[in-house]
């Protein structure tokens, strides 16, 4: 077995497995076949697929996401960061990927336009005493226009984060503004709506927010409420909503609830984020990643990789 087939599936007791199964079918979600335990993944009307895997793999497909393959390995990504990797598919052809390289100095973006083929990378200078190698997130607004948002590892409780932009698709980054005292909590992802829109999402860290939003090219922020609160709820954790590539006014996010137990809670919208709708739980332990296909077709990554859809 190749390495990248080897898996960090938790294996569980059969009846337990089967009954986890049921639950996620009857929420309207079923379990699809992928040979690769993914982080993250993208798929398109006729059967182009992108993932990103468990062992920061780049994979590629034609057809689908049976016959994934990897077009790209990272293995030069620096230990202290435990390996973090971020990737935008943007369509069909390019793909983007981040991560820290392995000196302590470098922001590594590399982009791919021809399915993989070829890679351009571009480094990012950092200070690492005052910003380290802990994540590193990307979005693109539109082909050209996106941002990249660096977190350092947390000290002392808190987490520097530096935000920068671009406007020539990736090939240079220009620093932007410092969020470390606008945006707390712990960033899980970036996203760039229209407009001048860019969205943050967070796990808790003493405050209540889980999703920022800029109206204004980060110029300001403010916290942006979906979840209906209650005395019933500790804190809730925000996943980056995803925004159809087709339609940008159909979106969804999901949120972990947390109190005495643990729900994954998915809202919609359908009016780019002016109203968002409870859409119902994901009977999940974990969630990874999400993604939203071409078809409004929702994908939930858990954290072994298995893929499942709605």
């Amino acid at each position: 077995m190749t390495k990248r087939m080897k898996t960090a599936i938790k294996f569980l007791p059969i009846p337990f497995l089967l009954l986890f199964l049921l639950f996620f079918k009857r929420a309207g979600f079923e379990r699809i076949s992928c040979p690769i335990p993914l982080k993250q993944l993208a798929l398109y009307s006729g059967g182009t697929a992108w993932g990103l895997s468990l062992e920061n793999e780049i994979l590629y497909s034609t057809q689908g996401l049976e016959e994934f393959q990897p077009v790209k390995t990272l293995d030069m990504q620096n230990p202290s960061s435990d390996g973090f990797t971020n990737a935008v598919f943007w369509d069909e052809q390019t793909a983007y990927i981040s991560y820290f390289s392995s000196d302590n100095e470098h922001l590594v973006i590399e982009s791919t336009h021809d399915g993989g083929i070829t890679w351009r990378q571009t480094l990012l200078n950092y200070d690492n005493e005052t910003c380290d190698a802990g994540s590193v997130f990307l979005c693109f607004e539109d082909s050209a226009h996106g941002y990249l948002l660096h977190c350092s590892t947390p000290a002392a409780g808190q987490m520097r984060k530096m935000l920068y932009y671009t406007d020539n698709a990736g090939k240079t980054y220009t620093f932007l503004k410092d969020l470390t005292d606008i945006i707390a909590g712990y960033p899980q992802g970036i996203t760039a709506v229209k407009d001048s829109t860019i969205q943050i999402a967070v796990t808790y860290h003493g405050t209540d927010n889980y999703l920022y939003q800029s109206l204004d090219n980060a110029k300001t922020w403010e916290p942006v409420e979906i979840f209906p609160r209650s005395d019933h709820v500790r804190y809730v954790d925000g996943f980056v909503p995803v925004y159809s590539k087709n339609n940008p006014q159909n979106a969804m996010i999901l949120l972990k609830v947390v109190n005495e137990t643990v729900v994954y809670q998915l809202y919609v919208t359908k009016d780019g984020g002016e109203h968002w709708h409870f859409d119902g739980e994901v009977p999940c332990e974990n969630v990874r990643s999400i993604y939203l296909g071409d078809d409004q077709t929702i994908y939930i990554i858990d954290m072994e990789g298995n893929v499942y859809q709605k």
